[in-house]
This record gives structure tokens, sequence and C-alpha cells, in this order.
């Protein structure tokens, strides 16, 4: 099986939905990172993380399946806070036709969300939304 690794390309198209989305916005702004400052304001996402392997259709076409991951940090009264925000996320993702730099998407959808307390900060929840993806050539 051959492949191509088109992450990168979906991570950015990614990120620039999730930028534009007003939902989104209303609730981090441009607080969406690949990689969080050492003191970040809250709330805010972090798309960082990718398992991608080969995929390959019957003929020429090649690319990868992907699973994305998009985190949400919130802080104040528990899960609660971290709801509204991770339900932005799968509204601004799930089944998008995003664009990318590179390739093309034949599918984008969401598979779960988990809503944990952080134990490295008090008071911190943290969404994991999580997304399964194919992208080709």
């Amino acid at each position: 099986m051959s492949g191509r690794d088109l992450s990168g390309p979906l991570r950015r198209a990614a990120v620039a939905a999730l930028l534009a989305d007003p939902g989104v916005a209303a609730l981090v702004g441009t607080r969406v990172y690949d990689h969080v400052p050492a003191t970040p304001a809250f709330p805010f996402l972090r798309c960082s993380t990718a398992i991608t392997q080969p995929w390959e259709a019957t003929g020429e076409v090649h690319g990868s399946l992907i699973r994305l991951q998009i985190d949400a940090f919130t802080k104040g009264y528990g899960h609660v806070s971290a709801e509204p925000l991770a339900a932005a996320v799968v509204a601004a993702l799930d089944e998008a036709d995003l664009a990318l730099p590179e390739g093309f998407l034949l599918s984008l959808q969401w598979r779960q969300t988990r809503l944990l307390d952080d134990p490295a900060e008090q008071g911190v929840t943290h969404g994991v939304i999580e997304f399964e993806s194919i992208a080709a050539l």
C-alpha cells in the first residue's frame, strides 16, 4: 500500500476553519494554537495531535487516514465550562468541506468528545475532541 502523509495540510485547514468560525471565535477569539504559550489566556484550543496511516482507494488515488485531535482547555465551572466550546468545535469541523493546501479532503467526521479534569492545573477542564478523516492526492 502506498500513501502520503497529509496530516499537516489537514491540521492547517482545521485551524483556519476554527479561526474563521463565528461560534468558535466567540469563545476563544484567536487562541487556537499548535504550540501553547507558557501562560495562555483561557479558554483556548490546541490542534497538535494527529495519527496518520496510509490510505489507498481502488485505482491510483493515494492519501492518508488521519485521526485528528483538537484539545479544548477551559477554566471555571467544571465540565459545564467546556461543553459549549467542545460543541462549537464539533459544529465547525464535523463533515466540513475544508480546502487543503495540498490534496483534497474526502471526509471529516467527528468520532468522540471526552471531558477530563486536567491534573496539571486545578480548575482546568480538558476537552478532547477527536475526528477521523480521509485526505487524498
